[in-house]
């Protein structure tokens, strides 16, 4: 029993140590927002902006476009005979087909050129992240999506981005 005692003794010494080991310095950061608002992100982003922003308007008159037929359709339904009906119908249907597979194509190569233009920037955020976490003795900085509930304290997304504008 004796030397059950201290055995347990023993291990509570040891643990004592490994517990307070295990708290560390915890840091939270809005990635998206470090990368919006620095000066490289917004650079980066206002690029991709202007690049597929007359091809958007356009779609969005097509669509536009659309809706107007497809209210002209329902108005005119009942005045317009079966042939003529088909035949609008069809255009319809044509026009919105076209417009759909525009739309996913436009929304594909936004998706590509954001990955192409964003990509370097993540990585050389994540870079930093790690050298600022390093530098200031945090055991894990956190992405602040995946946290239900921080204390505001605990948020670094301000200084992580201020080292990402400085560097290179």
């Amino acid at each position: 029993m004796r030397v059950m005692f201290r055995v347990l003794i023993v291990l509570a010494v040891l643990a004592v140590p490994l517990a307070a080991q295990a708290q560390g310095k915890i840091g939270i950061i809005n990635l998206d927002e470090a990368m919006s608002n620095s000066s490289a992100g917004k650079s980066a982003l206002g690029s991709l902006k202007s690049k597929f922003e007359s091809r958007e308007k356009a779609l969005a008159a097509t669509g536009d476009e659309l809706k107007r037929m497809q209210e002209e359709l329902q108005k005119k339904s009942v005045a317009l005979s079966q042939d003529a009906m088909k035949t609008k119908a069809a255009d319809f249907e044509g026009k919105a087909r076209k417009y759909l597979e525009d739309r996913n194509k436009l929304q594909q190569e936004e998706q590509q050129a954001q990955q192409g233009v964003l990509q370097p920037l993540l990585t050389r955020l994540q870079k930093v992240v790690s050298d600022y976490a390093v530098r200031n003795g945090y055991t894990v900085i956190l992405e602040a999506r995946s946290v239900p509930y921080f204390d505001p304290k605990l948020d670094v997304t301000a200084a992580i981005q201020a080292e990402f504008d400085k560097s290179k």
